[in-house]
């Protein structure tokens, strides 16, 4: 049976990378990122606004 996407939806663990991480720690009790690196993925998401709402983890650690 195919998939059904719905771009639209929010996605239950939120729509930025440190909503995501933020979610994961809460509900999970475990971490994709580090304490700095979450730091730095916010950093980023303030800078580019609305940009772009989701970092991979090498441009998280470009961020001096």
């Amino acid at each position: 049976m195919p998939y059904i996407i719905i771009p639209d939806r929010p996605h239950r663990f939120g729509k930025t990378r440190s909503e995501h991480e933020y979610n994961i720690r809460r509900d999970w009790g475990c971490q994709t990122l580090k304490d700095g690196q979450l730091d730095k993925c916010k950093f980023l998401e303030k800078r580019c606004g609305s940009k772009k709402s989701y970092f991979d983890q090498s441009e998280i650690d470009k961020v001096k």
